[in-house]
C-alpha cells in the first residue's frame, strides 16, 4: 500500500467507528484536514522524481528543457497555490555551444481548485499561472516561454491525484474484525453511503475535506452502565494491561521515527514526549478508573498525538526525515483523525485498545512481524544509543541475581558482613602502612565510587553508624554528581550548585536511603509509585533506559542513574529558559530541574506557576527548602527524615 494511500486508512477507519458509536440520526458530517507538509510530500512523490528531485517537465536536448523544483503550498483564499522554482531553457545548438534564444529562471505560481473526483481522488482544477523571478518580484517573459511552461506545467499538476479510496478494502477488513455481529449488516449499509461534501477548502493548515455519512435508522451509542461497586482485580489488571500497551506503542512510535535522523534537537523533543506521557501513566496506574465516563487513556492518546502530530511535522518542513516522511506522516493521520473526531462527537467516548494500536503500528511499520506492543523492563541499548543515555557506574557484585531481600537474624544493625570486614580491614590497613608509606597507586573516581558503594551495600541507617553512614551517602552522591558532569569548566563554574541539587533531591526523595528493613529483612526503598531506591527513580518511567534490578540493588548504580537525569533535566530547563528569552537565575534553575525531574520534561516551570496542584506545590516547596538548608550548612538528620517519610507528600 502507498504511505499517502495509508494516510487514510485510519480516516476510513475513524469514519467505521463512527458509524457503528454514532447516536441514531440521519447523516453525520465530519471536518478532515490533509497538512500542506502532507501535500508537498505526495506532490513530490509522483512529480518530482527525477535527480536532484526536479520533475523534468520537457527536455529535447541539453539546450532545450524545462524542470521544476521545491514546490510549496499554502492557500489562497479557498483555493490552493502551489509555488515551484522553474528552469526553462530553449536554445539551438551550434558546434558545442548552444545559442539561446529563451533562458529564464524564476517561480511559477499555479492557483488550483481542489476537489474530490467521482473514484474519490483527491485532484486539483488549474485557475491561473503567474510568474515571479528570484526574489518574487512580478516577471514577464517572452509568450513563447510563458506559453512553454504552462503548456508542460499545468497539465503536470492537473494528473497528480491523492488517492482516498485504496485504503477502504485494509479498514472494513479491521473494523469487521473487531465489529460485533449485530453491528455488521448496518455498517457495511453506512459505508455504501460515504460520500464527500464540496468544495474541498485550502485553509491555513491544510486542504479541508468534508466526510458524509447517512446512516441507518436505530443506530445508536451502546449504553454503558453507570457502576457503584468496587473494581475486582481482574478490572485492575485489565487497567495496567490498558497503560501498558499504550507505553509500548508510544516506545515503538518514537525509536521507529527518532531512528530516520541523527538530529539532536528532535530527538531531544521525542524523548520529552516519551517521558512525559509516563509521567502521566504512572499517575493513571494509582487510579485503576471504572467502565463507565470518560477513558484517560484516550485522552493521553490525544494529548500525546497532538505533540506528536507537531514534532513530526516540524521536523518535515525542515526536512530531517528523509525518504520516510510521507510514512512519518501517514502514520499520524489516524491520530489526526481521531482528535478531529473527539471535537466533532465527543460524547461518542471511543476507547482505544490493543487491537487498535496494533493497527495503528501497522500503518508505520507494515512488514513488522514482531508484536509493538510487547511491555518489558529489560534494558533496551537501542532506546539508550538512541536518546544518548549511557549506562551509570556499576558495582559489579552488587547484583549477583534478582533477589527481594535477605534474612537479618543476629547482624548488627546496618551491618553485613561484607561491610564490615570492609571497614575492619580499611582500618587496619591505616594503622599498619600510613599514607606516606603506602605503595604509590592511581585511584580514580570510577574507584572511589566503587569503594564507597561497597561499605553503604545493603546498609541501613541506624543509630549505631549514623555519622559513617551520611558522611558515605553524601560523599556518594558528589562523586556520582561529578562523575556525570566530567567538565572541567563546568565543575569549576557549578560543580557545587550541581552537588548541592543532587544532595538535595536526594533527601527529598529517599531521605539518603537506598535500602530499609522491612520484617528482619533488607530490602531495596520502594515508594508507592514504584520509585526506586536512594534517588527515587521510577522503574516505569525509566524501564528501557537503566537496568531495573540494579536502581534496586546497586547504590552507585542508582546515584549515577538520579544524578544523570537530574544533571540533563538542568541542561534542558537552561535550555529552555534561554530559547524563551528568559534571564533565569542558578537558583531558578535548580527549582526547575527538580520539578521536571519530578514531574518529567513538561513539569520544568512547575516551581513557579499558579494553579499547580497543592500536592505538585509542596513537593516543590520541601525540595526548596531541603536545598536552602544544605547550602546553608545544615546537616540532614536522615533518622527523622525517615520516620515522616511514608507519611510526606509523594511517597
Amino acid at each position: 500500500m502507498e504511505p499517502h494511500v495509508r494516510r487514510w486508512w485510519g480516516l476510513w477507519w475513524l469514519m467505521a467507528v463512527i458509524a457503528v458509536s454514532a447516536p441514531a440520526r440521519a447523516e453525520i458530517r465530519l471536518p478532515l484536514t490533509i497538512p500542506y507538509v502532507t501535500m508537498d510530500e505526495a506532490l513530490k512523490a509522483q512529480l518530482y522524481t527525477s535527480a536532484g528531485n526536479r520533475a523534468d517537465l520537457w527536455r529535447e536536448s541539453d539546450c532545450r528543457y524545462l524542470y521544476s523544483e521545491k514546490p510549496r503550498l499554502s492557500s489562497a483564499g479557498n483555493l490552493l497555490r502551489l509555488e515551484s522554482e522553474v528552469d526553462l531553457n530553449v536554445g539551438t545548438r551550434v558546434g558545442d555551444n548552444c545559442i539561446n534564444a529563451v533562458s529564464w529562471q524564476g517561480i511559477a505560481e499555479i492557483v488550483a481548485a481542489p476537489y474530490v473526483s467521482p473514484d474519490w481522488k483527491l485532484k486539483l482544477r488549474v485557475a491561473d499561472m503567474n510568474l515571479y523571478d528570484l526574489q518574487h518580484q512580478k516577471t514577464v517573459i517572452a509568450s513563447r516561454g510563458f506559453d512553454l511552461i504552462k503548456s508542460y506545467f499545468v497539465p503536470r499538476v492537473e494528473q497528480f491525484s491523492y488517492d482516498l479510496k485504496s485504503p477502504l478494502m485494509q479498514v472494513t477488513q479491521l473494523v469487521a474484525a473487531g465489529t460485533p455481529d449485530q453491528y455488521r449488516p448496518d455498517l457495511r449499509q453506512a459505508f455504501a453511503t460515504l460520500s464527500t461534501v464540496p468544495p474541498v477548502i485550502a485553509s491555513r493548515q491544510g486542504l479541508r475535506v468534508v466526510l458524509r455519512m447517512s446512516l441507518p435508522a436505530g443506530m445508536r451509542a451502546p449504553t454503558i452502565a453507570p457502576r457503584s461497586e468496587a473494581l475486582t482485580h481482574a478490572d485492575v489488571v485489565a487497567w495496567q494491561n490498558a497503560l501498558d500497551h499504550w507505553d509500548a506503542f508510544v516506545v515503538f512510535a518514537v525509536k521507529q521515527i527518532g531512528g530516520s535522523t541523527s538530529d539532536r534537537e528532535f530527538r531531544e523533543d521525542l524523548l520529552d514526549l516519551l517521558l512525559d506521557s509516563r509521567h502521566r501513566l504512572v499517575t493513571l496506574m494509582t487510579e485503576p478508573q471504572p467502565g463507565d465516563g470518560p477513558d484517560p487513556v484516550r485522552m493521553l492518546f490525544i494529548d500525546t498525538w497532538s505533540r506528536f502530530d507537531r514534532i513530526v511535522q516540524n521536523a518535515a518542513i525542515h526536512g530531517l526525515l528523509g525518504n520516510r516522511t510521507l510514512e512519518f506522516l501517514s502514520f499520524l493521520s489516524a491520530g489526526d483523525a481521531l482528535i478531529a473526531f473527539d471535537r466533532a462527537a465527543p460524547a461518542i467516548g471511543m476507547r482505544i485498545n490493543a487491537a487498535e494500536l496494533r493497527g495503528l503500528a501497522h500503518i508505520l511499520a507494515p512488514s513488522l512481524r514482531s508484536d509493538p506492543l510487547t511491555f518489558s523492563f529489560d534494558e533496551d541499548p537501542e532506546l539508550q544509543k538512541l536518546f544518548g543515555i549511557r549506562p551509570p557506574l556499576a558495582t559489579p557484585e552488587a547484583v549477583p541475581e534478582e533477589r527481594d531481600g535477605a534474612p537479618d537474624p543476629a547482624m548488627p544493625a546496618g551491618s553485613s558482613s561484607a561491610g564490615v570486614l570492609t571497614d575492619y580491614l580499611g582500618l587496619l590497613a591505616s594503622w599498619v602502612m600510613p599514607d606516606a608509606w603506602a605503595a604509590p597507586q592511581t585511584v580514580t573516581i570510577d574507584d572511589e565510587i566503587r569503594s564507597v558503594a561497597r561499605r553503604l551495600d545493603r546498609r541501613v541507617a541506624e543509630p549505631g553508624n549514623l555519622q559513617r553512614y551520611t558522611a558515605d551517602i553524601g560523599h556518594l552522591l558528589d562523586l556520582s554528581t561529578s562523575r556525570e558532569v566530567g567538565d572541567d569548566y563546568l565543575e569549576a563554574q557549578y560543580g557545587a550548585t550541581m552537588r548541592r541539587l543532587v544532595r538535595s533531591a536526594a533527601w527529598q526523595e529517599s531521605c539518603w536511603r537506598q535500602f530499609v528493613r522491612r520484617n528482619r529483612r533488607i530490602v531495596y526503598l520502594q515508594s508507592s509509585t514504584h520509585d526506586l531506591g536512594l534517588m527515587q527513580v521510577n522503574q516505569y518511567v525509566w524501564r528501557g533506559f537503566y537496568s531495573i534490578p540494579r536502581l534496586k540493588w546497586d547504590i552507585a548504580y542508582n546515584a549515577g542513574a538520579g544524578a544523570q537525569i537530574l544533571l540533563r533535566r538542568l541542561g534542558d530547563c537552561a535550555r529552555y529558559a534561554a530559547g524563551h528569552g528568559v534571564a533565569a537565575s542558578s537558583d531558578d534553575l535548580v527549582r526547575s530541574a527538580y520539578s521536571a525531574y519530578n514531574g518529567g520534561p513538561a513539569a520544568c516551570n512547575r516551581w513557579d506557576t499558579v494553579g499547580v496542584p497543592s500536592e505538585k506545590a509542596l513537593i516543590d516547596v520541601s525540595f526548596w527548602l531541603k536545598y536552602q538548608a544544605l547550602e546553608q550548612g545544615q546537616q540532614l538528620d536522615v533518622l527523622q527524615c525517615a520516620a515522616q517519610w511514608d507519611r510526606s507528600v509523594g511517597h
